[in-house]
Protein backbone atom coordinates (compact mmCIF):
# COMPACT_ATOMS: atom_id res chain seq x y z
CA UNK A 1 0.00 0.00 0.00
CA UNK A 2 1.57 3.64 -1.03
CA UNK A 3 2.86 5.70 2.14
CA UNK A 4 1.26 8.90 0.53
CA UNK A 5 -2.35 8.56 -0.92
CA UNK A 6 -3.11 11.97 -2.28
CA UNK A 7 -6.44 13.32 -3.12
CA UNK A 8 -6.01 17.18 -4.92
CA UNK A 9 -9.11 19.42 -3.82
CA UNK A 10 -9.13 22.64 -6.17
CA UNK A 11 -11.79 24.99 -6.49
CA UNK A 12 -11.26 25.18 -10.00
CA UNK A 13 -11.12 21.83 -11.86
CA UNK A 14 -11.92 18.58 -10.38
CA UNK A 15 -9.87 15.96 -8.28
CA UNK A 16 -9.58 13.52 -11.30
CA UNK A 17 -8.77 16.67 -13.76
CA UNK A 18 -5.88 17.55 -10.83
CA UNK A 19 -4.79 14.13 -11.20
CA UNK A 20 -4.15 14.16 -14.49
CA UNK A 21 -2.30 17.19 -15.46
CA UNK A 22 0.26 15.89 -12.52
CA UNK A 23 0.80 12.73 -13.79
CA UNK A 24 1.15 14.21 -16.95
CA UNK A 25 3.84 16.99 -16.86
CA UNK A 26 5.24 15.33 -13.69
CA UNK A 27 6.08 12.29 -16.05
CA UNK A 28 4.89 10.00 -13.43
CA UNK A 29 5.25 7.17 -15.79
CA UNK A 30 9.36 7.82 -15.90
CA UNK A 31 9.03 7.75 -11.41
CA UNK A 32 9.73 4.31 -9.98
CA UNK A 33 8.23 5.18 -6.41
CA UNK A 34 4.73 6.31 -8.35
CA UNK A 35 1.67 4.29 -8.55
CA UNK A 36 -1.36 2.46 -6.65
CA UNK A 37 0.91 -0.06 -5.31
CA UNK A 38 4.10 1.97 -4.90
CA UNK A 39 5.16 4.55 -2.55
CA UNK A 40 3.40 7.77 -3.70
CA UNK A 41 -0.06 7.40 -5.76
CA UNK A 42 -2.57 10.70 -6.23
CA UNK A 43 -6.26 9.18 -6.80
CA UNK A 44 -9.61 10.89 -6.98
CA UNK A 45 -11.58 8.73 -4.59
CA UNK A 46 -12.01 8.71 -0.71
CA UNK A 47 -9.72 6.47 -0.14
CA UNK A 48 -6.87 9.01 0.35
CA UNK A 49 -4.54 9.85 3.32
CA UNK A 50 -3.50 12.79 2.60
CA UNK A 51 -4.67 15.54 0.90
CA UNK A 52 -3.69 18.98 -1.22
CA UNK A 53 -6.16 22.37 -1.03
CA UNK A 54 -5.52 23.57 -4.26
CA UNK A 55 -5.97 27.83 -4.06
CA UNK A 56 -9.29 28.36 -1.65
CA UNK A 57 -11.18 25.17 -2.41
CA UNK A 58 -12.65 24.15 1.20
CA UNK A 59 -13.69 20.39 1.13
CA UNK A 60 -15.23 18.43 3.54
CA UNK A 61 -12.12 16.51 4.41
CA UNK A 62 -12.29 12.86 5.90
CA UNK A 63 -10.53 12.09 9.31
CA UNK A 64 -7.31 12.50 9.15
CA UNK A 65 -4.33 14.63 10.66
CA UNK A 66 -3.78 18.62 9.60
CA UNK A 67 -0.28 17.71 8.93
CA UNK A 68 -1.33 15.01 5.88
CA UNK A 69 -3.13 18.51 4.64
CA UNK A 70 -0.84 21.10 2.09
CA UNK A 71 -2.40 24.13 0.91
CA UNK A 72 -0.73 25.24 -2.53
CA UNK A 73 -1.40 28.59 -3.98
CA UNK A 74 -1.66 28.89 -7.73
CA UNK A 75 -2.10 32.51 -8.06
CA UNK A 76 -0.55 35.33 -6.45
CA UNK A 77 -2.43 36.50 -3.08
CA UNK A 78 -4.06 39.63 -5.38
CA UNK A 79 -5.67 37.23 -7.35
CA UNK A 80 -6.29 34.09 -5.09
CA UNK A 81 -9.64 35.74 -3.69
CA UNK A 82 -8.10 35.07 0.01
CA UNK A 83 -11.22 35.33 2.62
CA UNK A 84 -11.38 35.18 6.22
CA UNK A 85 -13.73 32.33 6.03
CA UNK A 86 -10.69 30.14 3.72
CA UNK A 87 -8.24 31.78 6.58
CA UNK A 88 -10.05 30.31 9.69
CA UNK A 89 -10.88 26.91 7.31
CA UNK A 90 -7.16 27.11 6.80
CA UNK A 91 -5.88 27.39 10.59
CA UNK A 92 -8.52 24.39 11.13
CA UNK A 93 -7.83 22.00 8.54
CA UNK A 94 -4.81 22.81 6.78
CA UNK A 95 -0.90 21.52 8.15
CA UNK A 96 0.55 24.20 6.30
CA UNK A 97 -0.25 26.05 3.45
CA UNK A 98 2.51 26.80 0.85
CA UNK A 99 2.23 30.81 -0.80
CA UNK A 100 4.27 33.03 -2.59
CA UNK A 101 3.74 35.97 0.36
CA UNK A 102 2.23 35.76 2.99
CA UNK A 103 1.44 39.56 3.85
CA UNK A 104 1.54 38.86 7.20
CA UNK A 105 -1.13 35.99 7.01
CA UNK A 106 -0.73 33.31 10.06
CA UNK A 107 0.48 30.02 10.16
CA UNK A 108 -0.47 27.52 8.39
CA UNK A 109 0.52 30.21 5.57
CA UNK A 110 4.11 29.61 4.62
CA UNK A 111 6.20 31.40 2.01
CA UNK A 112 6.95 28.72 -0.70
CA UNK A 113 6.54 28.10 -4.40
CA UNK A 114 3.37 26.12 -4.90
CA UNK A 115 3.96 23.73 -7.57
CA UNK A 116 2.23 25.17 -10.27
CA UNK A 117 1.08 23.43 -13.62
CA UNK A 118 3.61 24.44 -16.53
CA UNK A 119 4.03 22.67 -20.20
CA UNK A 120 5.48 19.11 -20.15
CA UNK A 121 8.98 18.56 -20.88
CA UNK A 122 9.69 18.04 -24.21
CA UNK A 123 11.30 14.80 -25.92
CA UNK A 124 14.38 17.24 -27.36
CA UNK A 125 15.29 20.84 -27.32
CA UNK A 126 14.72 22.38 -30.91
CA UNK A 127 17.08 24.70 -32.93
CA UNK A 128 16.87 28.11 -32.11
CA UNK A 129 17.35 30.11 -35.10
CA UNK A 130 15.42 33.02 -33.41
CA UNK A 131 16.68 35.67 -30.61
CA UNK A 132 14.49 36.79 -28.23
CA UNK A 133 10.54 37.41 -27.71
CA UNK A 134 8.12 38.93 -25.51
CA UNK A 135 4.28 37.76 -24.81
CA UNK A 136 2.00 40.94 -23.75
CA UNK A 137 -1.75 40.28 -23.14
CA UNK A 138 -4.63 42.43 -23.21
CA UNK A 139 -4.69 42.80 -19.64
CA UNK A 140 -3.64 46.05 -17.99
CA UNK A 141 -4.62 45.81 -13.65
CA UNK A 142 -1.62 43.68 -12.23
CA UNK A 143 1.93 45.58 -12.34
CA UNK A 144 2.98 43.18 -15.17
CA UNK A 145 0.68 43.91 -17.46
CA UNK A 146 1.77 47.38 -17.44
CA UNK A 147 5.72 46.91 -16.93
CA UNK A 148 5.24 44.12 -20.53
CA UNK A 149 3.52 47.20 -22.45
CA UNK A 150 5.81 49.90 -21.64
CA UNK A 151 8.95 47.52 -23.01
CA UNK A 152 7.24 46.69 -25.43
CA UNK A 153 6.53 50.21 -26.60
CA UNK A 154 10.82 51.04 -25.96
CA UNK A 155 10.89 47.88 -28.48
CA UNK A 156 8.62 49.18 -30.92
CA UNK A 157 10.93 51.97 -31.08
CA UNK A 158 13.98 50.88 -31.32
CA UNK A 159 15.34 48.25 -34.52
CA UNK A 160 15.69 45.17 -32.25
CA UNK A 161 14.82 41.66 -33.03
CA UNK A 162 12.51 41.37 -30.47
CA UNK A 163 9.44 39.36 -31.78
CA UNK A 164 6.35 40.41 -29.82
CA UNK A 165 3.35 37.78 -29.62
CA UNK A 166 -0.04 37.77 -27.98
CA UNK A 167 -3.46 39.55 -27.65
CA UNK A 168 -1.70 43.15 -26.82
CA UNK A 169 -0.15 42.98 -30.13
CA UNK A 170 -3.19 44.65 -31.70
CA UNK A 171 -2.90 48.07 -29.86
CA UNK A 172 0.44 49.01 -31.51
CA UNK A 173 0.79 50.36 -35.07
CA UNK A 174 1.95 47.67 -38.12
CA UNK A 175 5.34 46.45 -37.44
CA UNK A 176 6.87 42.85 -38.64
CA UNK A 177 7.98 42.18 -35.02
CA UNK A 178 4.14 41.81 -34.04
CA UNK A 179 3.18 38.35 -34.53
CA UNK A 180 -0.19 38.67 -32.85
CA UNK A 181 -1.88 35.61 -31.28
CA UNK A 182 0.00 32.44 -30.67
CA UNK A 183 -0.31 28.93 -30.22
CA UNK A 184 1.24 26.37 -27.22
CA UNK A 185 4.56 27.06 -27.12
CA UNK A 186 5.65 29.38 -30.27
CA UNK A 187 6.95 31.92 -27.91
CA UNK A 188 9.69 29.75 -26.85
CA UNK A 189 10.61 27.03 -29.14
CA UNK A 190 12.51 28.51 -32.08
CA UNK A 191 13.75 31.67 -29.56
CA UNK A 192 17.11 31.45 -27.79
CA UNK A 193 15.72 34.34 -24.85
CA UNK A 194 12.62 34.88 -23.94
CA UNK A 195 11.40 38.10 -21.31
CA UNK A 196 9.03 36.68 -18.91
CA UNK A 197 7.92 39.09 -16.84
CA UNK A 198 5.47 37.70 -13.53
CA UNK A 199 2.02 39.93 -12.71
CA UNK A 200 3.53 40.75 -9.43
CA UNK A 201 6.79 40.49 -8.08
CA UNK A 202 6.78 38.53 -4.97
CA UNK A 203 8.91 36.57 -2.58
CA UNK A 204 8.46 33.13 -3.23
CA UNK A 205 5.81 32.82 -6.82
CA UNK A 206 7.30 32.13 -9.80
CA UNK A 207 4.61 30.88 -12.85
CA UNK A 208 4.95 29.12 -15.98
CA UNK A 209 6.52 32.39 -17.29
CA UNK A 210 9.52 31.18 -16.32
CA UNK A 211 9.12 27.26 -16.23
CA UNK A 212 7.65 27.18 -19.86
CA UNK A 213 10.62 28.70 -21.24
CA UNK A 214 13.12 26.80 -19.09
CA UNK A 215 11.37 23.49 -20.48
CA UNK A 216 12.56 24.66 -23.82
CA UNK A 217 16.01 25.39 -23.17
CA UNK A 218 15.16 29.16 -23.88
CA UNK A 219 17.18 31.46 -21.56
CA UNK A 220 14.62 33.68 -19.49
CA UNK A 221 15.05 37.30 -19.19
CA UNK A 222 13.00 37.51 -16.28
CA UNK A 223 11.27 39.85 -13.71
CA UNK A 224 9.30 38.05 -10.51
CA UNK A 225 10.21 36.27 -7.72
CA UNK A 226 12.46 37.56 -5.67
CA UNK A 227 14.53 34.26 -4.56
CA UNK A 228 14.41 32.63 -8.34
CA UNK A 229 18.25 32.11 -8.22
CA UNK A 230 17.28 29.89 -5.11
CA UNK A 231 14.51 27.49 -7.42
CA UNK A 232 16.89 27.62 -10.84
CA UNK A 233 20.56 28.91 -10.38
CA UNK A 234 22.50 30.23 -13.00
CA UNK A 235 19.49 29.85 -15.33
CA UNK A 236 18.14 33.29 -15.07
CA UNK A 237 18.55 36.71 -16.79
CA UNK A 238 17.36 38.87 -14.16
CA UNK A 239 15.61 42.57 -15.13
CA UNK A 240 15.14 44.86 -12.53
CA UNK A 241 11.65 46.43 -13.08
CA UNK A 242 13.41 50.17 -14.12
CA UNK A 243 12.44 50.07 -17.99
CA UNK A 244 15.12 52.68 -19.03
CA UNK A 245 18.17 50.22 -17.69
CA UNK A 246 15.92 47.01 -18.96
CA UNK A 247 15.47 47.77 -22.29
CA UNK A 248 19.43 48.76 -22.22
CA UNK A 249 20.42 45.45 -20.48
CA UNK A 250 18.17 43.66 -23.53
CA UNK A 251 20.32 45.40 -26.05
CA UNK A 252 23.40 44.24 -24.64
CA UNK A 253 22.28 40.93 -24.63
CA UNK A 254 21.44 41.01 -28.14
CA UNK A 255 24.60 42.16 -28.95
CA UNK A 256 26.68 39.77 -26.97
CA UNK A 257 24.16 36.72 -27.06
CA UNK A 258 27.01 34.30 -26.16
CA UNK A 259 28.13 35.90 -23.24
CA UNK A 260 24.31 36.20 -21.29
CA UNK A 261 23.09 32.50 -22.88
CA UNK A 262 22.02 30.65 -19.92
CA UNK A 263 23.35 26.70 -19.33
CA UNK A 264 19.42 24.81 -18.66
CA UNK A 265 20.09 22.01 -16.40
CA UNK A 266 17.25 19.91 -17.17
CA UNK A 267 17.35 17.67 -14.13
CA UNK A 268 17.29 20.46 -11.79
CA UNK A 269 14.03 22.37 -13.61
CA UNK A 270 12.20 18.66 -13.31
CA UNK A 271 13.43 18.24 -9.47
CA UNK A 272 12.47 22.06 -8.62
CA UNK A 273 8.66 21.96 -10.63
CA UNK A 274 7.42 18.64 -10.52
CA UNK A 275 5.44 17.70 -7.34
CA UNK A 276 5.35 14.07 -7.70
CA UNK A 277 9.42 13.90 -6.83
CA UNK A 278 8.98 16.36 -4.24
CA UNK A 279 5.87 14.92 -1.97
CA UNK A 280 7.85 13.67 0.99
CA UNK A 281 9.54 17.28 1.54
CA UNK A 282 5.76 18.83 0.72
CA UNK A 283 4.65 16.50 3.38
CA UNK A 284 7.90 16.26 5.55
Amino acid sequence: MPKYIIRIFSNFCSSTECKNKYETIDEAFLESNYGNIKDIYITDGDDYTHAIIMNVAMPRLKNISKGNVIGLAFEPPHFLGLQTPFVHYAQKYIGKYLIGQTYGLPAPFIEYQGYVWHTPPLKSIPAKPNWMSIMVSQKSQAPGHKYRHELVSRILGSNLPIDIMGRGCKYYKPDPRLKGEFNGLEPYLSYQFHIAIENFQLNHYYSEKIMDPLFCGTTPVYLGCHNIDNYFPGMVIKLSGDAAKDFELLGEILKNPDEYRKHIDLDVVKNTTSFIKNVPKIFG
